[in-house]
């Protein structure tokens, strides 16, 4: 279910959606995006999570929203300048200096999530 639907559904109902509520729905189709830009279930590492030991795609989309979650924390204290997803992508799937990317492959992976992201509000 989009955000708009769920939100239009919560204000047919009398109810307010909370700012939370947006947040979360949001982390939670940014994680679906992750997911899809990541290889999806043909993905040798569920969610693209390098940085510590998962035990399945259960446990990688959990420390996936994690991480969007504390970047969003992080990208409100600081000012690096950049929109929110170009700051998580520096994190998620840098271009310099990441060793484990040998091809350059990272260098697509914010185009990507923006496309998927725009087509999915379309």
């Amino acid at each position: 279910m989009t955000r708009s639907v769920l939100a239009c559904l919560l204000l047919f109902a009398g109810c307010q959606p909370s700012p939370a509520l947006a947040f979360n729905l949001e982390d939670e189709r940014l994680a679906n995006i992750i997911y899809q830009v990541e290889g999806k279930n043909k993905a040798k590492v569920p969610y693209g999570i390098l940085s510590v030991p998962v035990s399945g795609v259960d446990e990688a989309r959990r420390v996936c929203l994690n991480t969007i979650k504390n970047q969003r924390k992080r990208h409100a204290a600081h000012k690096c300048g950049l929109d929110f997803l170009a700051c998580l992508a520096n994190r998620y799937a840098p271009t310099k200096g990441a060793t484990n990317d040998p091809t350059g492959l990272n260098s697509n992976w914010l185009r990507n999530v923006r496309a998927i992201l725009k087509d999915s509000l379309t």
